[in-house]
């Protein structure tokens, strides 16, 4: 196993554990949840995928702006538009 596919199995551990420590040593959990967006970054972190701009990743940083500014709560409704935007802008196969 390369040490690229090791890092890749060992972040979600890190993670968990970054994430309960800053909560239980520093009580610091409201935005220590962000620590787990490393797991689907990683991939792109360590080259197995290249990076492109897409509808989800779109939505979820607008969703991370407006927690930020304290709209957590309404602001996981934009999280819908991920599903229907993938519908509507997924190109339809003609099936005679």
């Amino acid at each position: 196993m390369s040490l690229r596919a090791k890092i890749m199995s060992i972040t979600p551990i890190v993670c968990l554990a970054i994430f309960l420590t800053l909560g239980f040593v520093f009580h610091i959990w409201r935005a220590t949840w962000l620590v787990f967006l490393l797991i689907p970054i990683m991939p792109y972190l360590l080259g197995y995928k290249k990076f492109r701009m897409s509808v989800p990743i779109v939505v979820v940083a607008g969703y991370v702006v407006l927690g930020v500014y304290g709209y957590w709560h309404p602001g996981w409704i934009i999280l819908f538009l991920i599903p229907i935007l993938e519908i509507l802008l997924k190109p339809t196969e003609n099936n005679n």
